[in-house]
């Protein structure tokens, strides 16, 4: 009788256990299937960040070269900016204004830009202590007052021809612009300085743009 009475309990006890392994199993799957089914997207692609340019033109009569974007880019063949002025042969007879020459810069670039102008050495040439430089621009406004040639030109800050100090770039309006008339006339000792016969004075200007 008590053998009997033992094999249901061991049934029961096997059933249960089957039953709860399934329900953990089932639960299981359930839980899993669940997650890679209840799922939503979005994606917005596409997204740029683009930056302006800060370019600009240097055109002496029909030459034009553009600007780079490192001094050691400077004078590059297919790229050398032509000299503002270049006159041979003055002499005491020669007139007070001994050369004249002018410099178109336009900014090419889409963003606002300050401009400057400088010397970025020291004048060569001994006839340079007897020359003086003045900078005049297109409104008549003088950026570089008449100043002896042995003097380094330092950073000169330019407006474009509408006076702006903060130049505009071509978007979404028209570029800034502006001509400088640079003019070379005799010092006071020219005429009397017998030592300038047979000598030069060089000299190179820089522009500089700078975004804002």
């Amino acid at each position: 009788m008590e053998r009997r009475g033992r094999r249901p309990r061991r049934t029961r006890f096997i059933r249960v256990t089957l039953v709860l392994a399934a329900t953990v199993a089932g639960t299981g799957l359930v839980g899993f299937g669940g997650l890679a089914a209840w799922q939503g997207y979005t994606e917005n692609a596409g997204n740029t960040v683009a930056a302006g340019t800060v370019t600009h033109g240097n055109a002496v009569g029909s030459a034009t070269c553009t600007s780079v974007t490192s001094a050691t880019q400077l004078n590059q063949t297919g790229n050398v900016c032509a000299a503002i002025i270049n006159v041979t042969g003055v002499d005491p007879a020669s007139p007070a204004t001994l050369a004249t020459g002018g410099v178109t810069i336009t900014s090419t670039g889409t963003l606002k830009s300050t401009f400057t102008m400088q010397m970025a050495a020291a004048p060569t040439g001994n006839l340079c202590a007897d020359l003086l430089l003045t900078v005049v621009d297109s409104s008549n406004v003088t950026n570089y007052a008449a100043t002896t040639l042995t003097t380094e030109m330092g950073s000169v800050s330019l407006n474009d021809s509408a006076g702006a100090s903060l130049w505009p770039g071509t978007s979404p309006g028209p570029a800034g612009s502006d001509t400088y008339t640079f003019t070379v006339t005799k010092g006071p000792n020219f005429n009397a300085d017998a030592s300038d016969a047979g000598q030069s004075c060089g000299f190179s200007i820089l522009f500089t743009q700078v975004a804002s």
